[in-house]
């Protein structure tokens, strides 16, 4: 039996190839509400290269790729449907319908179904219950509906094992669990206007922004009970975790500050002043820093992990909404919903390396593509 062996340059080759397939991706896809439209960005020229309409009067506002990054589903917010886009030929393929006001949406970990929360009743007739509408990704055919109580859903996770979807049900105050498996509903009270979610990287508990309660809950995943309620600030926001498990940033609306949770303590061990209805938080994949979109300041506050303190304040367009960092920890993206611009900060400079123009009216959420 021959043995062969290939040239040391030719494995190189291999491997930079292969490294490439992993690298951050080229298309940066942000529906842009007020113009019916989402742009698509070429990340490495910073350029838009093309506008994929969704239907006039659409009001796209939210955007889930599959994790093969080949398909993009937009929530139409005034049109009752979800867009269905290629992100190959980048072209709009599929309209799907489905209920009243599509908001939040996420897709299963292997990819198959689409989650759409509706901030609205099912009917007038059933006032009491909004959809969750289940999309098969491949067929872009609603399966089925899971009703949940109240109206006004926010925020949806999946546990790490795909078996449950986590739903901010924001006007009952309370976490509703979805099993995927048979589509029943758990309903756990939290505090007044549970808005949003993060779930440990361990997948043990998630984190719940009580955005009327100015309280942090705590769920242990494998019980589906409160453990803890943890006072923040003002009208507490937007969550993240950091890589490592052991801290929670939670931007508080009213106050103009971000509360740090000690995840082992479960207390807050400190309190960073950041700007005016800072609403988002990304936190880099290295965990060594914390961005927050400050809405009415029109800037994003940089924040060191270590010491807790901002160490940069950059300015950004009208009303920053969004916020996107790459894979590679290398840019975040901004998008500015006063205006019609993407805002491009460096991360390892903190500076701001450029600005999108023409994205559209009101550029509201962000999602890389291929």
């Amino acid at each position: 039996m021959k043995t062969y062996r290939l040239p040391l340059l030719l494995i190189i080759f291999g491997f930079a190839f292969s490294s490439s397939a992993l690298a951050a991706p080229h298309s940066l896809f942000v529906p842009a509400k007020n113009s019916d439209e989402v742009a698509v960005i070429n990340t490495s020229t910073n350029q838009v290269v093309t506008q994929i309409p969704v239907g006039v009067g659409a009001s796209p506002i939210r955007i889930a790729i599959t994790p093969d990054r080949r398909k993009a589903f937009i929530s139409d917010l005034l049109s009752e449907s979800i867009s269905v886009l290629d992100t190959v030929t980048l072209t709009n393929i599929a309209t799907i319908p489905v209920y009243n006001v599509p908001g939040e949406t996420t897709i299963t970990p292997d990819g198959r179904r689409l989650f759409v929360l509706h901030q609205a009743p099912l009917s007038i007739g059933d006032p009491d219950h909004s959809p969750v509408a289940v999309i098969d990704t491949a067929t872009n055919l609603v399966i089925t509906t899971v009703l949940i109580p109240g109206q006004g859903a926010k925020d949806i996770l999946f546990t790490l094992d795909g078996r449950f979807a986590y739903v901010a049900n924001n006007t009952l105050g309370e976490v509703d669990v979805i099993d995927i498996t048979t589509y029943q509903v758990t309903s756990i009270p939290t505090a007044p206007g549970s808005r949003r979610l993060c779930i440990s990287p361990a997948g043990d508990r998630v984190y719940v922004s009580n955005n009327y309660g100015a309280s942090v809950s705590v769920i242990d995943t494998a019980t589906q009970q409160v453990i803890a309620t943890i006072p923040v600030g003002v009208a507490p926001m937007g969550n993240a975790i950091t890589p490592n498990g052991e801290e929670v940033y939670v931007t508080n609306q009213r106050d103009g500050t971000v509360s740090v949770i000690n995840t082992n303590t479960l207390t807050v061990i400190a309190t960073i002043p950041t700007g005016a209805l800072c609403q988002r938080v990304v936190i880099t994949r290295d965990g060594t820093k914390a961005f927050v979109q400050n809405g009415f300041s029109d800037t994003v506050s940089a924040i060191d992990t270590a010491t807790h303190t901002v160490i940069a304040t950059l300015p950004t367009g009208h009303q920053p909404w969004t916020i996107l960092a790459s894979p590679n920890d290398m840019k975040l993206y901004v998008c500015n919903g006063g205006d019609t611009t993407v805002t491009v900060i460096d991360i390892p400079s903190l500076t701001v390396s450029d600005t999108i123009a023409d994205v559209g009216s009101g550029p509201w959420d962000l999602a890389f593509g291929r």
